[in-house]
């Protein structure tokens, strides 16, 4: 195991060298900081936002927002999911409306919702609105996916709700929630920045981007940029550990 962790190791720090060399190269090759910023002004910049307590505010409050607005939206794509899923009725219901949220351009959202709310409560909406389908869809998609005959069988055996539940469609439905959990939570950070950037709120991340786009600080958009992919990672990790551990408690 050991060994298999000192080659993964390895081959991770190969890849991050690679792509280190290749970013380094493109910036040589452009050769204007004021569109392109190397690795190590990046590195630089990053450490000098790291140095201030905003810093640390501002990526709490940009977490915190996200956060929200991923969790209530996976919430109401749960319950959505699982009522349209075994209710025909619902599902031909709800499919327009969750159809249109889907197709429907992210910055139509954020320019009506800056309409109807203070713009730090936007975000939340926009991540909220943009994970509901996605947790919905897919969690439609695992209940249908049960096979039929398991549900004879219960049904033959006389088995209780709670443990259809949890010995049918928890193992179908899992897998796919784990799938929307890991989606949902690209689009909330894709989404909510977008929000940020547009809604301009205090102390966002979002805000930070703007803010050095206009005053051509490059690095500086480069090391935000830096912070919200680190950001966004760190999240999944945290939601697939927490579906994992589910998976392995139900075990």
């Amino acid at each position: 195991m050991r060994v298999n962790k000192t080659k993964s190791l390895i081959k991770n720090t190969a890849v991050t060298v690679f792509w280190l060399a290749v970013w380094q190269i493109v910036y040589m090759l452009i050769g204007r900081d004021i569109l392109f910023a190397s690795p190590g002004d990046t590195l630089k910049a990053l450490l000098e936002m790291c140095a201030s307590a905003v810093f640390y505010k501002t990526i709490a409050l940009s977490f915190a927002r996200i956060a929200v607005g991923f969790f209530a939206g996976s919430v109401i794509g749960i319950l959505l999911g699982i009522a349209t899923g075994f209710s025909g009725i619902l599902y031909t219901l709800f499919k327009p409306i969750i159809s249109i949220v889907r197709a429907a351009p992210v910055a139509s959202f954020i320019i009506l919702a800056l309409a109807w709310m203070k713009s730090g409560e936007v975000p939340v909406f926009i991540s909220f609105l943009t994970v509901v389908p996605i947790v919905w869809s897919n969690l439609s998609e695992g209940i249908a996916s049960v096979d039929n005959k398991l549900l004879e069988m219960a049904h033959m055996y006389e088995y209780s709700i709670s443990t259809k539940l949890k010995k049918i469609y928890m193992p179908a439905v899992l897998p796919y929630i784990k799938s929307a959990a890991v989606t949902g939570v690209g689009f909330a950070w894709k989404s909510g920045v977008a929000a940020e950037v547009i809604g301009n709120p205090r102390f966002s991340v979002g805000s930070k981007l703007y803010e050095a786009k206009v005053y051509l600080e490059t690095p500086q958009l480069f090391a935000w940029t830096a912070v919200i992919i680190i950001l966004s990672v760190l999240f999944e990790r945290i939601i697939i550990n927490a579906v994992n551990g589910t998976k392995k408690h139900r075990g």
